[in-house]
């Protein structure tokens, strides 16, 4: 067993259930990845104190209905198994702060996922998701949600309610735009939803004040909403490979902006404000369509500020 660090706590993680069950009232965290298990051994129900499970990588068809016996269980990892049904079960344990069922098989969201209501991180990344259902907006404490590598389509409108989100991953994804009540999220952080079909960003987006990292990247986007400009903690923008024709003014006011990536577009000028924009350390615009006349006025706005244009 190690020592580790979680939600701000010491705990010990066994990672042998044998020396687990030696034990079995002073285990918090038990670590059985890669143990080639096909079921939840039985013996894991002794551990009446078990906070944390990971069942990383084996080979789980189902959750079975005794992991409700684990009442104190705030972490459960199940990633990299064969889950093709989500386990409906787990509603039942109160305390569940963490649930991560990524690299699994699961094609559908149950509609009353929404009662899982002391969820903060939820992980879904590598399945084979099309649709989530709209009672994922009553994840209120949720502050983390990861969808990477999915087949969803759209996201509800309802996700506009997770109001204490932090960060949303999105990426690689069949979007093509985001819901309005996207700029409901004002808490959020981190927005990831580059590689998806993206054409449209709603002006909403201006209302993610807290936003301090936007990734667009491998989109389909021809313009940005001149209400970029009021995402003021922006430090990272990330658009390249897109069909950008234009910037918006705005741009300028993102003065805390340190990476703006514009390569692989259809640039042709840049708003005079971007000689605001001091704080960047990464300002790549390879790619573009950009007139010898037009590289030499960005050059004398952007004195003193690397440009990468190759």
């Amino acid at each position: 067993m190690i020592s580790i660090e979680t939600t701000g706590k010491k705990l010990k993680t066994f990672y042998s259930l044998k020396e687990a069950l030696k034990e079995p009232d002073v285990v918090l965290s038990l670590d059985l990845h890669l143990k080639n298990l096909t079921e939840i051994p039985s013996e894991i129900y002794q551990l009446n104190n078990l906070k944390e499970l990971n069942l990383l990588n084996n080979k789980l068809s189902k959750v079975p209905d005794r992991i409700v016996e684990l009442k104190n269980l705030e972490k459960l990892e199940i990633c990299g198994n064969n889950l093709t049904i989500f386990p409906e079960i787990v509603y039942e344990l109160e305390n569940l702060r963490t649930l991560v069922l990524s690299w699994n098989n699961l094609n559908t969201l149950p509609d009353n996922i929404g009662e899982l209501n002391n969820l903060e991180f939820l992980g879904l990344n590598n399945n084979s998701l099309e649709v989530l259902p709209d009672s994922i907006g009553k994840l209120s404490g949720l502050q983390e949600l990861v969808l990477n590598n999915n087949k969803l389509k759209q996201l509800p409108e309802s996700i506009g309610n997770l109001k204490n989100l932090l960060k949303l991953r999105v990426a690689n994804n069949n979007l093509d735009s985001f819901p309005d009540s996207i700029g409901q999220m004002e808490s959020l952080l981190k927005l990831e939803a580059h590689e998806n079909n993206i054409t449209f960003i709603p002006d909403s987006i201006g209302n993610l004040k807290n936003l301090g990292k936007l990734r667009l990247y491998k989109n389909l986007l021809e313009t940005i909403p001149d209400s970029i400009g009021n995402c003021t903690k922006l430090q990272k923008l990330l658009l390249y490979e897109n069909e950008l024709t234009s910037l918006p003014d705005s741009i300028g006011n993102l003065i805390n902006l340190r990476e703006l990536e514009l390569s692989c577009n259809d640039l042709q000028t840049l708003p005079d404000s971007i000689v605001h924009l001091r704080k960047l350390t990464l300002f790549d615009l390879t790619k573009n369509d950009f007139s010898g006349e037009e590289i030499l006025k960005i050059e004398k706005l952007m004195n003193g500020i690397n440009i990468t244009w190759r």
